[in-house]
């Protein structure tokens, strides 16, 4: 990707230097080089891209702190050398790396700078309990918990949420949560969710999604089949929702279908086991039956991204490897936070030029990344 990533900056600056005088010739060869269309730009770049590369476009990292355990607040070495060396294609931030905006956009930036090709760049932002931005000394609008607002409520908070997140270089807000509080006894989701009702949640969904994305953010319903009647938190290890599929299709998937009639750009795939309605027993996020009903029942094609994956429903149960190779394998995007990022991306690189994961499947989740990373103006197009 080396050449053609120059290739575009250069074309950039040559056009920034050539501004001041029309009359400058073009350099050899650029004169007769159409622009690349969308797709045009996209496939080249997959067919450019080296296996290491492909692998690390599917991964997403967080950095929470430096060497000595203190937040990174300021992009450590270790870090960019880690977003380089293994081709990361995302980073999520939380509250460790969280300052003021000042320093956040210049986190942003850096980041930014140390990627070869752009990253998206995520955070919790839900409002409530779960607000990474009330940690820091950032100026912002404090939102209420999702189940205290109604769907014009949840839309103001969306356009809130994501002006304020754009203006920091955050481009991914892993918001709002899509799963229905019916279970009194989970301890995970309560007032984070908007409504123990369907009908109110998928409204709310909705609004949040249509304020968010209107400020050029994109959200991530979550957590994909439905986090809400849970016994268990998905953090300490495995959970299940015992429901069958009819059950699942007219309640929990119902704020689903509204995020992906809404256009979100991300579904997040909880780590949740759905014995009665899935054949393979596997976690939702590991799960080639569960991601097949998010695509082919909720007729979803935007991204999907994992639940974290050093969560205890994963790491208690298979290897760092194994398990970000069986999520690609099943269908998912992007790997979120995977326990080890050397085994992650060894062996997912392993597993794409074996043909373990077919090309097929690769290139659908890397043409998925792509084109939003193009989308958002990540991508630049000589």
């Amino acid at each position: 990707m080396k050449r053609k990533i120059w290739i575009l900056t250069a074309g950039l600056c040559l056009c920034m230097a050539g501004c001041g005088d029309a009359s400058e010739t073009p350099a050899a060869g650029q004169e007769d080089i159409p622009p690349l269309t969308k797709e045009a730009l996209i496939a080249e770049m997959i067919e450019e891209m080296t296996p290491e590369e492909k692998a690390g476009q599917l991964l997403m990292m967080d950095f929470r702190q430096n060497m000595d355990g203190s937040g990174m607040t300021v992009l450590s070495t270790e870090a960019a050398e880690a977003i380089a060396d293994y081709h990361i294609g995302g980073v999520i931030l939380f509250a460790e790396n969280l300052d003021t905006a000042e320093q956040t956009q210049q986190l942003t930036a850096d980041l930014q700078a140390a990627a070869e090709i752009p990253l998206l760049i995520g955070i919790d932002e839900e409002g409530g309990v779960v607000s990474r931005l009330d940690k820091s000394h950032i100026p912002h609008e404090e939102i209420p918990a999702a189940a205290e607002r109604d769907a014009a409520a949840a839309e103001q908070s969306g356009h809130t949420i994501g002006k304020e997140l754009a203006e920091l270089g955050i481009s991914v807000d892993f918001a709002p949560i899509a799963d229905i509080n019916t279970n009194p006894e989970n301890t995970v989701i309560g007032n984070r969710a908007f409504s123990d009702d369907p009908a109110e949640a998928a409204e709310c969904v909705a609004a949040f999604l249509q304020g968010l994305q209107a400020e050029g953010v994109s959200g991530c319903a979550k957590h994909f089949p439905g986090h809400g009647d849970t016994a268990m938190d998905s953090h300490n290890g495995e959970t299940y929702v015992t429901h069958d599929l009819e059950r699942l299709k007219g309640t929990e998937f119902v704020p689903f279908q509204a995020a992906a009639d809404a256009g979100a750009d991300f579904i997040m795939a909880g780590h949740i086991k759905t014995p009665n309605a899935t054949a393979d027993g596997l976690p939702a996020s590991l799960s080639g039956d569960a991601i097949g009903l998010l695509r082919e029942e909720i007729d979803f094609d935007g991204i999907a991204i994992t639940d974290a994956m050093n969560m205890g429903a994963i790491v208690d149960c298979y290897g760092c490897g194994e398990s970000t190779v069986m999520a690609v394998q099943a269908g998912i995007d992007i790997v979120l936070m995977p326990a080890s990022l050397p085994e992650a991306a060894e062996t997912l690189t392993e597993a794409i030029e074996t043909g373990k994961i077919p090309p097929e499947r690769v290139e659908e989740s890397l043409k998925r990344i792509l084109s939003l990373k193009y989308d958002k103006g990540l991508l630049k197009n000589s």
